[in-house]
């Protein structure tokens, strides 16, 4: 397997089929596929009775009126989406954009058939995103194309007792590899059943406490985010550094990456700083934190110091500086030359202000941040404009953002993407004509893979080594300032 194979499959159904398949496609894909989350009034729209429509009728008015409705459902979905993509292929209207209203076909006892899991919460607190991140997995699966390929998704609930029951159903289904779960304590539970039945994980978690002995993560770590981010600033000369991060598990991750990747680089870690994670919106104790890690106290008792030594002098250079001390707040610069700040939304919108009033000047000190600021509403705070920010390559989020906007009406969480790139993954491995195809060895394929996120591989670790594309926070726009690179050859060259 080699990274030149793409993940992003196929450019959509619609390339694979012409005229003379259309009967095929629908005997061997429509008949087994039923409507997912699609407005009833809708579907029996334009819908014209036929010699064949009225047969089905017949035979559905002498079964019992489930199955009545049941086939009549079933048949007007079927003669939907043929009429859609019928009308598609004749315009010519190639867009990459295929119809993605209907669920993949089910079970199928075929000789060759692959069946992979996806373990989500599509029920409870967390249903949104788990139904955001199933979407995009079906986008991937019909892009692929395959008939073989069977996406069976099991609802964890959103805890680790659902994920284990999900994965206690998957298992005993039949699913060759499992997709999730999305929460580490979900990961946690569905472990030892998959290695129970020797079967390796691909989940969403980010939390590296999780990974290893068959459980791959796809999450973007914090660690892979400061990795890059360092590195790049290194290289622009950056030598002494500062954190500021809240007290929680990501905190403490971004704490402990900046501390390895200072040591490898020989950086220098000048200050931490750490403040709780649950401090409200205008709170005092905010503004406090922003004033300690500027130092300001100290600073602005030096600006005194300085200011009480020229008064009383009355030669022109004094009162010149005299005058111009009078008109600051501290004196001398902070001890770092780069904070890092692993914070978003509306906290890091509130935050930086703050670091700029207590004389943090973000001309003079780079602002660097996580993952949490690809986020375009940072563009309209001044002084967040000129921050770094480690992420997957823009062009090609926004190629999957769009996409999805496209076929479901609106902008996924950026995390969607990463289903993608996994379902897209499985299916890949699938083309292999061996009972090893999702074996750790092939997983751990040192050339590595390349999906809406870029170029990714999973290390003997479970976590996956990524390149990411360095952004910088425009004034209109979050900008490219370094490529990701192409493959992992490039990142050793």
């Amino acid at each position: 397997m080699k990274a030149s194979l793409p993940l992003q499959c196929r450019t959509g159904l619609r390339q694979l089929i012409n005229p003379l398949l259309i009967g095929a496609l629908m005997a061997g894909i429509l008949s087994a596929c039923q409507t997912l989350g699609q407005d009833p009034a809708t579907s029996t729209e334009k819908t014209e009775t036929t010699a064949e429509t009225k047969a089905t009728t017949d035979a559905a008015q002498k079964a019992s009126p489930s199955e009545a409705d049941m086939l009549a459902e079933k048949k007007r979905a079927e003669a939907l989406l043929a009429e859609q993509l019928a009308e598609e292929i004749q315009q010519n209207a190639l867009n990459n954009q295929p119809a993605f209203s209907l669920r993949p076909p089910g079970f199928s006892d075929e000789a060759g058939t692959i069946r992979m899991a996806i373990l989500l919460p599509l029920t409870g607190q967390y249903e949104k995103i788990g139904n955001d991140l199933l979407k995009a997995a079906y986008m991937a699966l019909f892009d692929h194309g395959n008939k073989k390929l069977h996406l069976l998704p099991y609802d964890t609930k959103g805890t680790p007792e659902g994920a284990r029951d999900a994965a206690l159903n998957a298992t005993g289904e039949g699913a060759e590899i499992i997709l999730g779960p999305l929460f580490s304590g979900s990961v946690q539970a569905v472990r030892p059943i998959a290695a129970a039945n020797n079967i390796n994980v691909l989940a969403f978690s980010t939390d590296t406490a999780v990974a290893g002995d068959g459980v791959y993560l796809m999450g973007l770590t914090a660690g892979q985010q400061i990795n890059r981010i360092m590195d790049y600033s290194y290289r622009q000369g950056l030598a002494r550094f500062a954190i500021l991060a809240p007290e929680s598990p990501y905190g403490d991750t971004v704490v402990a990456s900046v501390q390895q990747e200072s040591a490898r680089l020989g950086l220098t870690l000048d200050r931490v700083l750490r403040y709780p994670a649950n401090l409200q919106p205008g709170s005092e104790e905010l503004q406090a934190i922003a004033k300690d890690i500027a130092n300001y106290d100290a600073r602005a008792w030096q600006l005194r110091q300085e200011i009480n030594k020229l008064k009383g002098k009355t030669d022109a250079a004094s009162k010149a500086k005299l005058k111009e001390l009078s008109k600051l707040d501290t004196i001398g610069d902070v001890s770092f030359d780069a904070l890092i700040i692993p914070e978003g939304g509306q906290r890091l919108r509130e935050l930086a202000p703050l670091l700029s009033y207590y004389d943090v000047d973000p001309t003079q000190v780079q602002f660097i941040g996580t993952g949490l600021w690809a986020d375009r509403r940072l563009t309209t705070e001044p002084a967040l404009v000129g921050g770094w920010f480690a992420a997957p390559d823009p062009v090609k989020t926004d190629q999957f953002q769009q996409r999805f906007a496209g076929l479901y009406g609106y902008t996924p969480p950026r995390i969607s993407s990463l289903a993608y790139d996994v379902t897209a993954l499985s299916g890949l491995l699938a083309l292999e004509e061996n009972a090893a195809k999702f074996s750790r060895e092939v997983l751990e394929n040192k050339d590595g893979f390349s999906g809406y996120n870029g170029v990714f591989r999973f290390l003997p670790t479970g976590v996956a080594e990524r390149g990411l594309a360095v952004m910088i926070v425009g004034q209109q726009d979050l900008e490219l300032l370094e490529a990701a690179p192409a493959s992992f050859e490039a990142l050793i060259n």
